[in-house]
């Protein structure tokens, strides 16, 4: 059913200045996009909340809005850069204060304190059909692909000024005809370990660009739920659409028919793509290690708490790990909307071991130092002056690391949890 309206059906001025700024800016991204339709969205996910990447024009137009704007739909945000009610213990007193600001604007405008890239893990996941405005670009691939959902990646004004007037243009993936998929690709390699995933997905982008593809997956083992969220999170990172098709996985799958397979992805081109985005030499120092890219459901990161080195092979000064999750806010549901996601995508996901330990936030253990960044991002955030060489087990993370100047190695996340002890990249992966 087509719920668009035409953008002349909108109001000309709203009932509260920010309401008016919200609906210009729709109207102007209207015209960018070349079309003169929008459709009301169920809910906005809001992107710029890191300090650092909004910067003081940014925080002066969020305080701007929050003296007269409040949301109109559901809405939710994405990491800051940490809480300032917990800050790293390398950050100022001003750098709190900076983002508590931040923070503080969102919440006057009654945006639900989610702190999150993963918001359908902490709010009930979307319908199948719904019209969103989402920011988070791994979010947009997942409510897209594995939900059914219909969302644009959006910028996060453009995010904002829809929650604020219930509206975003109706173009790109909101569209059918835009979400029939264009390229087959046959993938025989293993995908059993999220990393496998998001160099999938590097892979695609990097080398097929933003045609949307349809997956056959004839591979040895089944995804895991943090694989389909790694893959969501590389695609679309490395140029790839924020929406792809896996036959008799994906809700909408079974729409379209098969195509034949134009490319097949093996072990050996995920191999090489690991190798690609590795700058780490054998025996190099790992001064920091991050894992929690995008968020992951709860329990996945226990098994960081529960280290099995041998003594010998702990660094006297060992690496700090970072370990992201979402934020306290909105956890109350999470149990709901992880099984919500699996079952409205149609996907065999299964459960990653280890998830129904839950480690606290905080919790510092023998051989490493581990810090939990509730509602936070290190890719988003300042880290310690010294650091200079990072691990991951997350290929979107990779990235955003690799553009800010950083060295970077990308392991699973067994190797991480070792590297945190051993502060050494490996002669061997």
């Amino acid at each position: 059913m087509d719920r668009s309206l035409p953008l002349f059906a909108l109001p000309a001025t709203g009932d509260t200045p920010a309401h008016t700024r919200a609906l210009h800016l729709i109207t102007a991204l209207c015209r960018v996009r070349r079309t003169d339709r929008v459709v009301p969205v169920a809910s906005a996910h809001i992107s710029g909340v890191s300090y650092w990447n909004l910067g003081p024009a940014g925080l002066e137009y969020l305080d701007e809005l929050a003296a007269t704007g409040r949301v109109r739909v559901p809405s939710t945000l994405n990491p800051c850069a940490f809480m300032p009610s917990a800050p790293p213990p390398w950050v100022t007193e001003e750098d709190a204060r900076l983002q508590a600001r931040v923070l503080a604007a969102y919440e006057a405008m009654g945006v639900t304190m989610s702190c999150t890239c993963a918001p359908y893990l902490t709010q009930p996941a979307p319908l199948f059909g719904t019209h969103l405005a989402w920011a988070e670009s791994s979010a947009v691939t997942v409510a897209n692909s594995l939900l059914g959902a219909r969302t644009e990646r959006e910028g996060g004004p453009g995010a904002l000024a829809a929650a604020l007037c219930g509206f975003t243009p109706y173009t790109g993936l909101h569209l059918d005809a835009n979400r029939r998929p264009r390229v087959g690709v046959r993938v025989t390699a293993r995908l059993d370990e999220p990393l496998r995933m998001g160099l999938l997905g590097a892979w695609y982008g990097r080398t097929l660009g933003d045609a949307v593809p349809q997956f056959l997956f004839d591979g040895p083992v089944e995804p895991t739920r943090t694989g389909w969220q790694a893959l969501c999170a590389a695609i679309i990172t490395y140029g790839g659409p924020a929406l792809f098709h896996v036959v008799e996985r994906t809700p909408e799958a079974a729409t379209f028919p098969t195509l034949p397979a134009q490319v097949t992805v093996t072990d050996a081109d995920l191999d090489d793509e690991a190798a690609r985005l590795t700058d780490l030499q054998p025996g190099e120092g790992v001064d920091l290690v991050f894992s929690g890219c995008p968020h992951p459901v709860a329990g996945t990161q226990a098994c960081f708490f529960h280290r099995d080195v041998p003594v010998a092979e702990v660094a006297g000064n060992a690496p700090w790990t970072l370990l992201a999750a979402p934020g306290d806010a909105a956890t109350s549901v999470q149990g709901d909307a992880a099984t919500s996601v699996q079952a409205d995508a149609g996907t065999s996901v299964q459960a990653d071991a280890g998830t129904s330990v839950q480690a606290d936030a905080g919790t510092s253990v023998q051989a490493g130092r581990i810090l939990t960044l509730p509602g936070g991002c290190p890719a988003v955030s300042p880290l310690p002056p010294e650091v200079k060489t990072i691990v991951t087990d997350s290929a979107k993370a990779a990235f955003y690391l690799r553009s800010r100047g950083y060295r970077v190695g990308l392991a699973p996340t067994q190797r991480c949890v070792e590297l945190g002890s051993t502060g050494r990249w490996p002669h061997a992966t």
